[in-house]
């Protein structure tokens, strides 16, 4: 017979493996197809020509699990932005091209690590800094060319990972810290946009 003590600590171990592991499980789908300029919302297109003057920017709407989005891409003073807003033109997040060598160096040895736990094998397909926060503070961001004080700073990671023996693409995300947020398995996504 087994004891309740050892239930109440087999659950109590459970629950903690659960709470401390990032979300493993989750699937992200994306599909992203190209839209006109004139079906773009007015404010979206205000915020981005009032940052980046004289840029060639490319449109695309965006479906989700979790909705459609709006989305801005384009190459300003060297740096690939993507500029995520919502149907009525509310900026959601913005998105930077980088490298993981722009995290600390303890951030870098802690994410590391959690990915050679989490995957088998790994190869880095694109890092980006990943901003969230207020349109006034997010905006002043950009034309700073640095993150201000309010903007939550993120690395969006797309890789390729083996587990059980397959390989598939997936998105991590990660804080600054190198502190795991979440793993997605990338369900379809098109391959030219992982890269841009």
């Amino acid at each position: 017979m087994i004891s309740t003590e050892f239930h109440s600590k087999l659950l109590f171990g459970l629950a903690t493996w659960f709470l401390c592991t990032p979300c493993l499980g989750q699937q992200k789908y994306e599909r992203e197809f190209g839209i006109k300029p004139n079906a773009v919302p007015e404010m979206a297109v205000e915020f981005v020509s009032s940052v980046f003057k004289k840029s060639k920017i490319h449109w695309y709407g965006e479906q989700s699990l979790t909705g459609k989005s709006i989305e801005a891409k384009l190459k300003y003073s060297g740096k690939r932005y993507s500029i995520e807003f919502d149907e009525s033109g509310h900026i959601q997040d913005v998105e930077i091209i980088s490298s993981i060598s722009k995290m600390n160096s303890s951030g870098q040895a802690k994410l590391k690590d959690s990915l050679s736990i989490s995957f088998s094998h790994y190869k880095i397909v694109k890092t980006q800094v990943h901003w969230q926060g207020p349109e006034r503070i997010l905006k002043e961001s950009l034309l700073e060319n640095m993150a201000v004080k309010g903007v939550l700073v993120r690395y969006e990671i797309i890789l390729k990972g083996f587990r059980d023996r397959i390989e598939r693409y997936f998105e991590v995300l990660s804080e600054n810290d190198g502190t795991v947020v979440s793993i997605k398995e990338i369900v379809q996504r098109n391959t030219d946009n992982l890269i841009y």
